[in-house]
């Protein structure tokens, strides 16, 4: 159920989601159709199917009807993939947390940040929290990294270009060659990269070929030390095995290069 306050200032956008929300009760609608549901203007209702159709989520039908297209298809298959790794990981994430006695997380990707969509924390006195939902960008941290890693050479650079533009050209290439050695590996680590003093350790989980989220851990660096970050990657890639088997039982654990 959606939230009962406005966000101010988004009128525009809300018109045009309110229209994209009408199929969900409706195969096929027309402008005139759709400009009397939602109470607009005819010309109002085909600016905003005329956006919709820009952004390829509505196409026409012919005799002036319009229907969803596939790609809003492959949204709400998303959404069932992201929720069906959350439900499987719960058991995970507690086996983790109970292994380290570290907070452990699952983190998925949407657009261009990394979210932490599932945590256990650690009974310790002192530990990491965060808050469910939470953004960071892809490029800092372990978690993030692992997501970031699996796009590829052209989406990471053009990524780059949009959240950080003003990064040298020879950061920027030391990073990209970072990610691209990180696929290599069966998990990855970083310390202080988004908070000082925090160390993290963190695994991708794979469905189909696809990066669909990673497995982390994180905690104070003076618990996971150096020395501790070959144990805890070890535990981070078994969970992030047995998340992959309960989500696709028939295909079993993926031989990986170490």
């Amino acid at each position: 159920m959606a939230g009962s306050g406005k966000t101010p200032g988004v009128d525009s956008a809300r018109r045009v989601l309110n229209v994209l929300l009408l199929f969900e009760d409706h195969q096929s609608l027309t402008a005139e159709e759709i400009a009397s549901m939602i109470s607009i203007s005819i010309p109002s209702a085909y600016r905003y199917v005329s956006l919709l159709r820009e952004m390829a989520l509505v196409e026409e039908a012919g005799g002036g009807r319009y229907v969803l297209t596939t790609r809003v298809l492959a949204l709400a298959e998303s959404v069932d993939t992201s929720t069906h790794v959350r439900l499987a990981a719960v058991d995970v994430l507690e086996e983790l947390r109970q292994a380290t006695g570290e907070t452990a997380l699952l983190i998925e990707q949407s657009g261009d940040y990394a979210t932490c969509t599932a945590i256990r924390e650690s009974d310790m006195a002192i530990r990491i929290s965060y808050a469910p939902g939470a953004i960071q960008p892809l490029h800092r941290g372990a978690g993030a990294r692992v997501l970031l890693a699996s796009q590829g050479e052209p989406w990471i650079r053009r990524y780059l270009d949009r959240v950080d533009p003003s990064m040298p050209a020879r950061n920027r290439d030391r990073l990209i060659l970072t990610l691209q050695e990180q696929l290599k590996a069966p998990y990855a680590a970083s310390r202080s990269e988004l908070d000082d003093g925090v160390c993290a350790v963190a695994a991708p989980v794979t469905l189909g070929g696809r990066v669909v989220a990673s497995l982390s851990v994180a905690g104070p660096e003076y618990r996971i030390t150096p020395a501790m970050v070959e144990k805890f990657g070890n535990l981070v890639r078994q969970a992030a095995d047995g998340l992959e088997t309960r989500l696709n039982p028939r295909a079993g654990t993926e031989s990986r290069v170490s």
